[in-house]
């Protein structure tokens, strides 16, 4: 049996530091923000058609601030073939996993994998919510998304970065870390795009790298997905 347990900084001095480097600290920011927003909005129709059309014309490779050369030149090779996954196949992809009204093979939110009902609005959605009320943190936008979407915890993080750092580890620590890698490797194997091929080889490459530079080690959830 699992035994669950909140986050922890395994390296004090390293985690002050970052926390303390305004480079570091905007970085993610944007980063985090783009990142979101790719997967909480329509790639075509909503937000995220600039921010993915911003992506295509970056040099990922040489420009990306997070994650190892391999995974950035990994992840930039996806995009420049998902080129012509616009506009059909990334709509119809975006459907199918992320806001479509049947079966997803990779859900985005946090309670389907670490509630025992793998229901939405379960006990790590509460969670959440009286986390965000208990320090006066608003999320993304009013709708019936769950905050513990995926693209929405994202830009949550880039706007705790931003303005509340100090909030930052317990954050990514206790309600993000914890199942984004299963959320990751399932929603990369599952995508038929080239396009969310490298954005989750991306955003996989940019946490693991945030996670070492905080000094987080991530909550212990069971997961049940």
């Amino acid at each position: 049996m699992v035994r669950e347990c909140s986050y922890r900084i395994v390296d004090a001095a390293r985690n002050a530091e970052a926390l303390g480097d305004e480079s570091f600290l905007e970085a993610f920011s944007a980063c985090a923000r783009l990142l979101g927003t790719c997967f909480a909005f329509h790639p075509v129709k909503e937000e995220a058609a600039d921010a993915f059309a911003l992506m295509r014309s970056m040099d990922i490779a040489a420009d990306w601030p997070f994650g190892d050369a391999c995974a950035r030149e990994r992840a930039a090779a996806c995009f420049a073939r998902g080129a012509a996954d616009f506009p059909d196949a990334a709509a119809e992809e975006f459907v199918r996993l992320i806001r479509g009204a049947g079966f997803s093979p990779a859900p985005p939110w946090g309670s389907v994998y670490m509630d025992r009902e793998k229901v939405m609005y379960g006990r790590t959605w509460v969670m959440l919510r009286d986390w965000m009320r208990a320090h006066g943190v608003r999320g993304l936008y009013e709708e019936n998304d769950p905050e513990d979407q995926f693209g929405r915890l994202l830009v949550l993080a880039s706007a705790v970065a931003a303005q509340r750092p100090d909030l930052l580890c317990e954050l990514v620590g206790d309600h993000l870390l914890c199942w984004a890698p299963r959320f990751l490797d399932a929603f990369e194997a599952s995508t038929r795009t080239e396009t969310y091929r490298g954005l989750a080889a991306l955003c996989r490459a940019t946490l693991e790298d945030v996670r070492a530079t905080l000094a987080v080690e991530p909550a212990v959830r069971r997961l049940y997905r």
